[in-house]
């Protein structure tokens, strides 16, 4: 009899081949962004902190990550394996780097997904107390778990039709109470003030930078599906610059039209008060209770989206990581019935389930502990990678520019670089903005960021100094085969 195991029979070498084309791939990056989730919980905070010129700061964060994204997707032509950020930075700054690289961006991925969790639970149990139907939050956070593991196990496909799904309702929804506004004529007319750069300085623009840059939290996990796309050379690129293009919109936009629903004093001032409940009291003026309940339905499911989609990222990190036996080689494997990396992905559930038990368990915040602190490494993580990976772009072109121009391989990733760097720095002098804790927690935040970072980098000179035919095949196009480590 056929075993349904998805153990049953893997593979460390084959995912999914020619199973995506660019619009899944944009499905799970928008939907990873969270883009409902995002400007309910989100976009007010960059208002009543920054100021209304919030939206003209999404249109310059996105011009820097498109900037970002010309070397980006250049160096996805030579680029065949499942891994993105760590096999770039290792292609270009070496195996020293590339590992230490490798364990930062799995910590941030994992870590977002778990922490996203909290979001949803809370999220579904407000949804289901307006049925009269009374639940603990914990409840909520392990029946996410459970089916983000599941899903996560099984084929690609099917995720992203789930993703798709959910991210068209969220955007419709975000669309409908938008164009309601703007019939409306909003609170005090219609006006571009927003758009005005000169808004940018009036305000705080660290505050809204650093808001709006983990608006994008995921864009770059484009080419971690590129074993499993269809002409990776055409898909891939315009997967890359059709979410980025898609998200600067959609977010400018909505930014727009919930300052013009309150005014731009007023939205400030609302942002301020009450930012939780900012959305919901614009889409019940501007277009009615049923689109208050459609929105309360879809922030639930919009928050999944992001747990699913950082759950997906996180376990073909480990698979990178399997495959070149920087951790145990099972995390290499794959499921021949499915398709996928179910040993990084039952591992990253495990995790979950701990972490969702401990912090019941301990009485605290779904939100303001689990999802805040949670995600607090993670805003900081992609940022650095990014910049890291733009230099390691220049650093790999350096040697043989491949037929590339000096502009998609120096000039652009030279210019992402700083502007990320930059943004980095930002992010960290205002850590307390997203987390309202003291200076011990920040500090210890941060530190997670760096302790990843150079726990991988230590790994690596160990492998160098006592496993050099592993340290050999980190990050290789070419890995090192099951006959070589035993030689």
């Amino acid at each position: 009899m056929a075993t349904t195991d998805p153990r049953s029979a893997t593979t460390p070498e084959t995912l999914s081949r020619n199973a995506l084309g660019a619009r899944h791939i944009v499905f799970f990056v928008v939907a990873a962004a969270a883009p409902l989730g995002f400007a309910v919980g989100a976009i007010p905070l960059a208002i009543g902190r920054g100021g209304i010129g919030t939206a003209a700061m999404f249109i310059v964060t996105g011009v820097i990550l498109l900037i970002f994204a010309v070397g980006y997707v250049a160096m996805a032509k030579h680029v065949r394996r499942a891994g993105g950020l760590y096999i770039y930075v290792t292609e270009g700054l070496g195996r020293t780097v590339g590992l230490g690289a490798a364990f930062l961006v799995t910590v941030a991925y994992a870590i977002a997904a778990t922490g996203a969790v909290g979001v949803f639970a809370i999220l579904a149990q407000a949804l289901f107390v307006q049925f009269g139907l009374e639940t603990p939050w914990v409840l909520w956070a392990l029946i996410a778990t459970v089916v983000m593991g599941t899903l996560g196990i099984l084929k690609v496909e099917l995720n992203a039709r789930v993703l798709g799904v959910i991210m068209i309702c969220e955007v419709a929804i975000l669309l409908v109470v938008g164009i309601a506004v703007v019939i409306a004529g909003g609170a005090d007319g219609l006006s571009l003030a927003p758009f005005n750069p000169t808004e940018i300085l009036a305000g705080n623009p660290g505050a809204m930078l650093a808001i709006t840059i983990a608006a994008f939290a995921g864009f770059e996990a484009t080419v971690l599906f590129v074993e499993e796309t269809r002409n990776p050379d055409r898909s891939i690129p315009r997967a890359t610059y059709g979410a980025i293009v898609l998200l600067v919109l959609l977010y400018a936009f909505v930014a727009w039209w919930i300052v013009m629903a309150f005014g731009a004093q007023g939205a400030v001032e609302t942002a301020n008060a009450d930012p939780i409940n900012m959305f919901f009291t614009a889409a019940t003026q501007y277009a009615g209770e049923g689109a208050l309940a459609l929105m309360a339905i879809f922030v639930v499911t919009s928050w999944f989206a992001s747990v699913l989609a950082f759950h997906n990222a996180a376990a073909r990190y480990l698979l990178a990581l399997g495959r070149d036996d920087a951790i145990p080689r099972k995390f290499g494997e794959v499921s021949q019935r499915f398709g996928s990396p179910w040993v990084g992905s039952l591992t990253h559930s495990t995790f979950t389930l701990i972490v969702v038990l401990a912090f019941f368990l301990l009485g605290l915040d779904p939100y303001l502990d689990l999802y805040v602190l949670g995600s607090t490494p993670a805003v900081i993580a992609i940022p650095l990678m990014e910049c890291l990976a733009a230099i390691a772009i220049v650093a790999y072109f350096a040697r043989d520019r491949r037929g590339q121009s000096v502009w998609k391989v120096v000039v652009a990733p030279i210019v992402a670089a700083v502007a990320l760097a930059t943004l980095t720095l930002l992010i960290i002098s205002q850590i307390d903005v997203f987390t309202a804790r003291g200076g011990l927690v920040n500090s210890a935040l941060v530190a997670v960021v760096f302790v990843a970072l150079f726990g991988g980098v230590l790994r690596a000179l160990y492998l160098r100094w006592r496993r050099p035919r592993v340290y050999a095949g980190l990050g290789s196009s070419t890995p090192v085969t099951e006959a070589e480590l035993e030689a």
